[in-house]
């Protein structure tokens, strides 16, 4: 049986790297559904993650209920991964807010009991902000399993592709 994943995007400049993301795990045999953030879709196009992922993108929670569809109880999807993940999307779901597809698909993971796993993409002073930190700390002990970004360029540049896949792959 196929694995789905729900892949949350933000909006990082390093949103750019998601569809190279999906197209890696279909390449490992998960299929993924692409839930995306206003601020993501300024970065990148919904129709550029339709094409990775093979299917429709959600852009905003609708009458559908997309979200307890795929990460309710006894939802479709076997992990949320939220790839990248910003410093405003971790410190809204450590702190219960629900404002955006990404959080509220969040929201719904974590009140399932989902998997969640994030990966972190920002500068360096953003990922160091003792509140980012702290909001890491509260996910993480609410087991929520954070890909540690790599420094480079005085950024906290996204993992590596394939590192993700491998820890979804884990995941599921």
């Amino acid at each position: 049986m196929t694995k789905l994943v729900v892949l949350g995007v933000c909006g990082s400049v390093a949103a750019i790297e998601s569809p190279k993301l999906a197209r890696e795990l279909a390449r490992r045999g998960i299929s993924t559904v692409s839930v995306m953030s206003a601020s993501a879709r300024r970065i990148i196009h919904p129709d550029v993650m339709e094409w990775a992922t093979d299917s429709e993108v959600i852009t905003e929670i609708t009458g559908k209920v997309e979200h307890v569809k795929l990460c309710g109880v006894g939802g479709k999807a076997s992990l949320l991964l939220i790839c990248p993940a910003t410093a405003n999307t971790i410190s809204k779901i450590a702190n219960g807010i629900d404002d955006t597809p990404v959080t509220t698909f969040a929201t719904t993971a974590l009140g399932s009991g989902i998997p969640v796993v994030i990966v972190p993409a920002m500068h360096s002073s953003m990922y160091k902000n003792p509140f980012v930190v702290e909001n890491l700390k509260k996910l993480k002990k609410n087991k929520v399993r954070v890909i540690e970004p790599r420094f480079e360029e005085d950024k906290a540049k996204l993992a590596d592709i394939k590192e993700i896949a491998d820890i979804v792959l884990e995941g599921i």
